[in-house]
């Protein structure tokens, strides 16, 4: 060993990498989002908060829809996570009125 500090550091770095990874792939709990579907197009939603506020929501192929896909006008109550993407990955649709 010609040179303990670099293998020193080569140790803290990759003992400090997993670390990171371990913590970053951690599961999200989801989030609830109560509002009005504004429009539905494809795999996403539009959905206007109490607040006026539009949210744009992601459909997937683990979307759970509790009676059937939401429509324009559809008061909804939304569960969703960040996915790695940062969007609104929603996890459950329910349809609470039209």
């Amino acid at each position: 060993m010609k040179n303990p500090k670099r293998l020193l550091i080569i140790g803290l770095l990759l003992t400090w990498m997993s670390v990171v990874f371990m913590v970053g792939d951690s599961e999200a709990a989801p989030t609830v989002y109560y509002g009005d579907v504004v429009t539905a197009e494809g795999k996403t939603i539009q959905v206007k908060g109490k607040d006026g506020r539009v949210s744009l929501f992601w459909l997937g192929h683990r979307t759970r829809f509790d009676t059937r896909a939401p429509l324009s006008g559809d008061r909804v109550k939304i569960e969703y996570v960040k996915d790695k993407l940062r969007r609104n990955a929603v996890t459950r649709v329910t349809i609470l009125s039209k």
